[in-house]
């Protein structure tokens, strides 16, 4: 099947994709959820939170690594939410439960990734035009950032690519993250390949902020293209007639 992928760079200083099952030593992914490329164009296309959900599940999305994945761990302060009054309380000696309080902060961790870089393969019949309009003209309508709204990201202007989704006979080379739900890619490594797996991935951010569905994902640490077999990918052509072979993030759970 042929067609045409809107093909953009993102990137910052700091990412924060938080994994959800950590709480005061927070984690992130080591690269950026469907879930949350959905948040980065809806962003630029200036979609409400509630309506971009459901606007871009059905987009055609890939994810590639430029920058190598490097974390690095920060210690915070959480304060309580109502240091204040609980402190004035406190200073007043009232006899109350809050006045017995003496601890209001408690000290906490979190990763943040550092100078990640990643490229952005997007199609969309009814959005991928505007959004090559916003890209071109380097606007965005709110403030796209990564993962976390102090983490502001920059962007390139993009360029439309021909593509052909098709399953092939042989062994290809993935330049984007290959995702995957139950069973492992078929992958055809050597000596030199080095690959790590990122898990519980959120599919979809509803608007009712709930995670619908996850997935799993593996790609290379070297950025390195992953040879594998046996699933379907997407040839992307650029403007020198070079191609690069790209697979789709899930926009559903499958038994697969």
């Amino acid at each position: 099947m042929e067609g045409e992928l809107l093909v953009f760079d993102v990137w910052a200083p700091f990412a924060y994709f938080r994994k959800s099952v950590t709480t005061t030593t927070s984690l992130t992914f080591a690269i950026m959820p469907r879930s949350c490329i959905e948040g980065l164009v809806g962003a630029v296309l200036g979609f409400a939170s509630a309506d971009y959900p459901d606007k871009l599940k059905e987009a055609n999305i890939a994810l590639q690594i430029i920058n190598k994945i490097n974390k690095m761990p920060l210690p915070l302060t959480y304060t309580h939410t109502d240091y204040w009054s609980e402190f004035g309380l406190y200073l007043k000696g009232k006899k109350s439960k809050h006045a017995k309080r003496k601890v209001f902060s408690a000290p906490a961790r979190i990763e943040l990734l550092v100078d990640p870089h990643y490229r952005i393969y997007f199609e969309h019949k009814k959005l991928q035009n505007s959004l090559m309009d916003k890209l071109s003209k380097h606007e965005t309508v709110f403030t796209p950032y990564l993962g976390s709204s102090s983490m502001i990201a920059n962007f390139s202007r993009g360029k439309l690519c021909k593509s052909k989704t098709f399953l092939p006979k042989e062994p290809v080379s993935v330049s984007s993250v290959i995702p995957f739900f139950k069973n492992l890619p078929k992958i055809n490594a050597d000596s030199e390949m080095r690959c790590a797996i990122e898990q519980n991935l959120p599919i979809h951010i509803t608007k009712d902020r709930d995670v619908t569905g996850t997935y799993s994902a593996i790609y290379s640490l070297s950025t390195k293209s992953v040879k594998v077999e046996e699933i379907q990918v997407t040839e992307v052509f650029s403007d020198t007639n070079e191609s690069n072979f790209v697979t789709f993030l899930p926009t559903m759970v499958t038994s697969g």
